[in-house]
């Protein structure tokens, strides 16, 4: 195979040094000359390594691969492989018996593209567009696999207008059969077409096994639209001022035939709107508006039929609009209206499609195709929207104060604001007569809870700060929801965006946590073996056993005064015996706190509990009722513990409260 060489560019540094040696004249002082020569020997031997290390920095790639006939997948044997560096054949070859060539001393990383191509034009010539591997050293090997060409097939089509029946020229088509991601030399391998004038056909040789898309500009007259609209042809698609020929190769239709859609004449129709409430009652003051045409066609009002007269061009197909208005204190949105006339084929007989939006009244009906279209409307109600905005707003960490800021001065009812919080209750059926709740139930309620609050106005209206006048609950969900805001200007009076905000009140630092308050209980009712709730609220006695349940570790919510909290258990003892348990707690993290915060409730276990709150609840336990705890689970399982049968665990313990303080030691506690 021929291979062509081109030597790589010499760094500026190393023409530098390969171009140092310096000139001597000997009629100098001898101690120069001596020193000079000196130097120029150094420089020699500097330009013969550097030279060596360029020689041996030298790499290159082998590029291999086979060539086969698309359709037959049959290798090929002497088709002309040629590769390019830009616009430059750096090797060539022949392929192989197998249908296969390698290319030697090609460059690596480079972008290159390989022309495959007979002599004989039996083959169509295709373009591969490759990048070669990276080398750190030597000669690499790339082995680009099977690649396929085809066989040229001759396409002849005509392209016509169907209105005048001749035959449109000037076109240019033009398709790629390349593989890879092209380069700018792409149309160096495009097909084109030719247009016979003798014909008046298009012709294009294309490869007869790949799948080619023909395209050409149809903006015959250059004005930035299509000429054409459509064209009736199976795989003939026209895409914006784009003519699109899909699978050309195989297209077999001869003909491709170009209309233009043929616009209906406008005619003039008259809308009568009855626009009503839903009491059946006519609105005054809206208004109907249409743009066509470059024109603006509005309704008029007829104060004794209480309609809208809309009188406008229509061309098969219309659209216009009401603009939201208000009435009094009710504010209608916009709404739009769509008119289009279809034809019953059969019988050719036309009717008008109402399509609505933004109503409450039927948004789809047909109406007869008449001069005068009579439509009936309910507009829907809807909230002002208001001429004030929100800048900002803050709340103050320690008494929650909330302040919003607005884009004007405002007034506000201290009735329009609102701070709540969900208050949880427990109510059993056996507490009242009055409530709902039946005998054997018990409810867990969430009611919405309203705190008292203090107004204060500053900047002139502008600031608006609304403090509780109670203390509020630790980590508690709050909402403060500010309702109508009125501009002291005299806009519009609504409800404003971005006024309304959601918080959590912190945990209770102070709180003084006491190791002694963890709890290890089983929940399984029971307590030192005797039952906790003797029945239901039914007056049925309680169901539970007193077994063995999973323990769990329960903690006052005074462990959210802590930094961290870590429990390491060592044993337990049951029946007598002592069992190694060694498993390790961290239970408060960084503030964070890995337990679940559950409510008590204490109940017999063939209770129907109704939660109706989504709160988490725990019972059976021996915490108080209504009380919140935290819990996690420590894997084991065990009975009570009784004087006859003591059933306990041995931990060691270790923490420190957010103020610094630290606390450690071991504990053995029974099994509540």
């Amino acid at each position: 195979m021929k291979i062509n060489k081109k030597l790589a560019p010499i760094p500026l540094f190393v023409s530098l040094a390969l171009t140092g040696c310096i000139e001597v004249d000997d009629d100098s002082n001898d101690g120069v000359v001596d020193a000079l020569n000196q130097q120029n020997a150094v420089l020699t031997e500097q330009n013969n390594l550097l030279a060596e290390q360029i020689e041996n920095n030298q790499t290159s790639v082998t590029l291999a691969g086979a060539v086969v006939d698309t359709r037959t997948d049959i290798p090929l044997v002497g088709l002309n492989v040629a590769v390019y560096q830009g616009n430059t054949v750096i090797a060539e070859g022949v392929t192989s018996e197998n249908g296969g060539f390698n290319l030697e001393g090609l460059p690596a990383s480079a972008d290159l593209t390989v022309v495959v191509s007979s002599t004989d034009e039996s083959y169509l010539e295709r373009a591969f567009f490759i990048t070669t591997g990276p080398v750190s050293a030597g000669e690499g090997y790339d082995d680009i696999g099977i690649i396929g060409v085809s066989a040229p097939v001759e396409v002849t089509f005509s392209v016509t207008d169907a209105e005048s029946g001749e035959a449109i020229s000037g076109l240019s088509f033009v398709g790629f059969s390349y593989s890879g991601s092209s380069t700018s030399s792409v149309f160096d391998f495009a097909h084109e077409s030719e247009f016979n004038d003798e014909t008046q056909t298009y012709q294009i040789t294309l490869p007869r096994d790949l799948n080619v898309t023909l395209r050409a500009n149809i903006d015959i007259d250059s004005d930035g639209e299509a000429d054409f609209d459509f064209t009736n042809n199976g795989n003939v698609n026209i895409s914006g001022d784009t003519l699109f020929i899909y699978d050309a190769s195989e297209f077999t239709e001869e003909e491709i035939s170009l209309s233009q859609y043929e616009g209906e004449a406008a005619e003039e129709k008259t809308v009568v709107i009855s626009l009503i409430d839903n009491m059946g009652e006519p609105i005054a003051g809206a208004e109907f508006m249409m743009d066509m045409f470059d024109e603006t066609y509005i309704s008029e009002y007829d104060e004794e039929s209480g309609s809208y007269e809309l009188v406008i061009p229509f061309d098969g197909g219309i659209s216009f609009e009401m603009s939201s208005f208000q009435v009094g204190d009710i504010t209608y949105s916009t709404g739009s209206v769509n008119l289009s006339r279809s034809t019953r084929y059969a019988t050719g007989e036309t009717s008008i499609n109402v399509n609505t939006s933004g109503f409450e009244s039927n948004n789809y009906y047909t109406v007869a195709d008449s001069e005068v279209i009579n439509l009936v409307l309910v507009p829907t109600e809807v909230e002002p929207l208001a001429t004030v905005e929100v800048i900002t707003t803050n709340i103050n960490p320690s008494s929650f104060a909330y302040s919003v800021y607005y884009s004007e001065a405002v007034d506000i009812e201290l009735d329009e604001v609102s701070l709540t919080y969900d208050q949880v209750s427990i109510v059993r059926g056996n507490e009242s007569a009055d409530d709902s709740v039946p005998n054997g139930y018990t409810y867990i309620l969430s009611e919405e809870a309203n705190v008292e609050l203090s107004q204060s106005v500053g900047l002139s209206g502008v600031k608006h700060t609304f403090t509780p006048a109670t203390e509020l609950l630790t980590n508690t969900n709050y909402r403060f929801a500010v309702g109508e805001v009125s501009p002291i200007s005299g806009g519009v009076s609504a409800n404003v965006y971005g006024d309304d905000y959601s918080f959590t009140t912190p945990t209770d630092e102070t709180a003084e946590f006491d190791i002694n308050a963890l709890k290890l209980d089983n929940s399984n009712f029971y307590s030192n073996g005797s039952v906790i709730v003797s029945e239901n609220t039914a007056g049925v006695s309680n169901s539970a056993n007193n077994y063995g349940n999973s323990v769990s570790i329960l903690l006052p919510t005074s462990v959210e005064s802590l930094n961290y909290l870590i429990i390491n258990f060592e044993s337990y003892t049951e029946y007598g015996n002592q069992y190694a348990f060694v498993n390790s707690y961290e239970l408060v993290r960084d503030e964070n706190i890995f337990m679940q915060r559950m409510l008590a409730i204490n109940v017999a276990q063939n209770e129907s509990i109704s939660n109706q709150s989504g709160i988490s609840y725990l019972r059976g336990s021996t915490v108080a009722d209504g009380e919140y705890i935290y819990r996690d689970s420590t894997g084991l399982y065990l009975e009570d513990n009784t004087a006859e049968s003591p059933v306990s665990v041995t931990f060691s313990y270790e923490y420190q409260t957010k103020a610094g303080e630290n606390a450690s030691g071991k504990l053995t506690l029974p099994i509540l």
